[in-house]
């Protein structure tokens, strides 16, 4: 699986951003993965579902998430409101048709549950907005159950009241907020911008996040026919640059500038405002 790193180090307060040192691999993907290490997701709480089945899109981007990386499995999200206390009447719960035995789905639980590299635990499950995770761990037997409301750092446990086998697929319950897509695996999406440079059309595409120096923008790509820089250490060797009007400095164009003044990023006589 493809994955991206990177750090971000606070710089001195008459310094209007951070700077982010580069590991060798750094990668940013367009699935957004990782975020900035600011405004980490609380443990979802336990919200029993209503009757309301329609497919929310948070499992629905799920789903297509799992395709992309995974391959076609079958999916199922609804279920008719029978009275049961099944996410799936609610339409936040995904039942990925991944078996226990492929080595896929221990791979997507890893990837799941795996904290990042700010510690912060269970930092994907986190952003998706996840309640709960049912399957069978290869080895053991019966339903087990991750929850994110009840001791998450005791990992999978035997879960005698979950229904149905799932040593077939992986069950994904979402919060609310999950499941309408507001937590920040979705809300910590990509700005564009464009400019008509170098006889074409130059893009740049940027996250705009909150930290303790206020609002940053943070470029996360440039492409067109200058070069295509699509990872943060492409952009940190690059010869493009970005500039906040508090300062000025101009810096390498992988690096947070302030959001609160004017910034650029600029290759030359290429300039676009961000």
């Amino acid at each position: 699986m493809r994955r991206s790193r990177f750090a971000l180090l606070a710089l001195a307060v008459l310094v209007p951003l951070l700077l982010v040192p580069q590991p060798a691999s750094a990668e940013v993907t367009e699935l957004g993965w990782p975020y900035p290490p600011t405004n980490m997701d609380a443990y979802a709480g336990h919200a029993l579902p209503t009757c309301n089945p329609t497919a929310k899109p948070g499992p629905l981007r799920l789903r297509d998430f799992l395709n992309f990386w995974y391959g076609s499995h079958s999916a199922g999200i609804t279920r008719a409101c029978d009275g049961s206390s099944s996410y799936h009447i609610e339409g936040r719960a995904l039942d990925y048709g991944v078996a226990n035995t492929d080595p896929a789905a221990q791979s997507i639980i890893n990837f799941m549950l795996a904290g990042d590299e700010y510690g912060n635990p269970h930092a994907r499950a986190r952003r998706w907005g996840l309640e709960e995770i049912i399957w069978i761990p290869p080895g053991r037997s019966g339903n087990h159950i991750w929850k994110s409301y009840d001791n998450p750092a005791a990992g999978f446990q035997p879960c005698p009241n979950c229904s149905g086998d799932h040593s077939t697929h992986i069950h994904f319950s979402f919060s609310r907020a999950g499941a309408q897509k507001q937590t920040t695996w979705h809300t910590t999406g990509d700005n564009v911008r464009t400019a008509a440079c170098g006889g074409g059309t130059v893009t740049v595409k940027y996250w705009t996040y909150p930290s303790g120096f206020g609002p940053l923008k943070h470029v996360r790509s440039i492409t067109g026919p200058l070069g295509n820089y699509t990872t943060q250490a492409a952009l940190h060797s690059s010869p493009w640059q970005v500039f906040t009007a508090l300062g000025p400095t101009n810096v390498f164009a992988d690096s947070p500038v302030s959001a609160l003044y004017t910034a650029r990023a600029f290759r030359g006589s290429c300039i676009i405002t961000l």
